[in-house]
């Protein structure tokens, strides 16, 4: 299965995740979209929402991965094994990689119809994916999201379980559509959210399942197994991103960003 993978920045889940789809497939690129809604370019609301201690302990934290990369890729990735950034993970899998700002660009649309990937898979990507390039792979695009869909479809799942004091989350992997989190859906399963106080917290246990059903969605595929499910936008609920007073409420509640 020739697969291209489509993401965003980040430097503790997504790279994991990547190498484990390059475990099993064969990784023809790794495409980094930089779009305006991509958590690197959110500085501004996170210092809104979670304030400035949180959000300095969150560049830290990023700070540190950035050093660990940097004595990464001096001992050819056998220390943190390329898991510390995006381009780390490709360029120790030998995966050709890219940095873009509009996924729907013709130029980019044109290039994936030059590859022509079997299927193209969605980590954590923070753009809307339109047509054509939603059908310029033999199998279409999927995407994992960190919530059980239908309910919590949108932004920020991981902020949306801790506000409303969920004690159950889940991943899913679905089909992609011309709507926010609409396709059909592929795998999905639940975890416990039981002692989560951070954001972080959360996402540590979401994207660790996620990535694990998306590998079994690519082999489902390939092996011609998947049963899909529907995915009924009306019997869930769809979040965007807080406003002030609600990102006031979560710290009232002890919530935290990490």
């Amino acid at each position: 299965m020739r697969v291209v993978v489509l993401t965003q920045e980040d430097s503790f889940f997504i790279p994991k995740n990547i190498d484990r789809v390059a475990e099993i497939s064969e990784v023809i690129e790794v495409v980094r979209i930089d779009g305006k809604g991509s958590f690197s370019n959110k500085l501004s609301d996170f210092l809104k929402w979670f304030g400035y201690y949180q959000v300095f302990k969150l560049g830290l934290l990023i700070s540190k991965r950035k050093i660990q990369n940097m004595f990464d890729s001096l001992f050819a990735y056998r220390t943190f094994h390329g898991f510390c950034s995006v381009r780390a993970i490709a360029t120790k899998r030998s995966i050709p990689f890219q940095i873009i700002n509009n996924v729907n660009d013709p130029s980019f649309v044109e290039h994936i119809k030059k590859i022509n990937p079997d299927l193209m898979i969605s980590f954590s990507a923070p753009q809307v994916i339109k047509e054509p390039l939603l059908s310029y792979s033999k199998h279409g695009i999927i995407n994992v999201h960190g919530s059980l869909l239908p309910d919590y479809r949108g932004l920020m799942p991981s902020f949306w379980y801790l506000h409303n004091d969920e004690e159950t989350g889940g991943a899913t992997v679905h089909y992609m559509s011309k709507h926010i989190d609409d396709g059909s859906i592929i795998m999905q399963d639940q975890i416990s959210l039981k002692e989560c106080k951070s954001i972080l917290e959360v996402m540590n246990r979401t994207k660790e399942l996620g990535g694990r059903l998306m590998v079994e969605a690519i082999l489902a595929i390939e092996n011609q197994t998947v049963v899909p499910k529907p995915n009924i936008s009306s019997e869930g609920r769809y979040f965007t991103w807080p406003t002030t007073e609600q990102a006031k409420e979560f710290r009232r509640n002890k919530k935290r960003l990490v």
